[in-house]
């Protein structure tokens, strides 16, 4: 069969599968340090807005502390963080955290202007 009939035939989940096309709704950014977006928003303000503000990212990380509304994660230093405001349905695993534990999270990245550099936060943050 030809892969053109099969495309037909099988529909949007193997053009999605294959990678051909992915709707922004269902694009995930996968980051593995956060001081790499840091880095670049130093280097280039509006590069680092284009590929990380407002998208979905997994991201992984280590705990630098928790606090009343945030877990902040660390990239390999501390020259980046993420503030991450937990859902309660994460209460336990929130609990469960302490500095440096190793940490997924899964949410919308946002960045802002702070005068120091910029600010990284993720509101819908969900502890994996």
């Amino acid at each position: 069969m030809k892969p053109v009939k099969l495309l037909k035939k099988t529909g949007i989940l193997l053009v999605l599968a294959a990678g051909f096309h992915t709707p922004k709704a269902l694009a995930e950014i996968t980051v593995y340090n956060v001081n790499a977006i840091h880095e670049l928003f130093s280097e280039n303000e509006l590069a680092a807005k284009k590929i990380y503000h407002n998208k979905k990212a997994l991201v992984f990380g280590r705990v630098d502390k928790v606090d009343n509304e945030n877990v902040i994660i660390e990239g390999d230093s501390e020259f980046g963080r993420l503030f991450c405001a937990y859902s309660s349905q994460d209460l336990n695993k929130v609990l469960a955290l302490r500095e440096d534990s190793r940490v997924k999270v899964r949410g919308t990245l946002e960045i802002s202007w702070a005068p120091w550099g910029m600010f990284l936060n993720m509101y819908d943050c969900r502890l994996l």
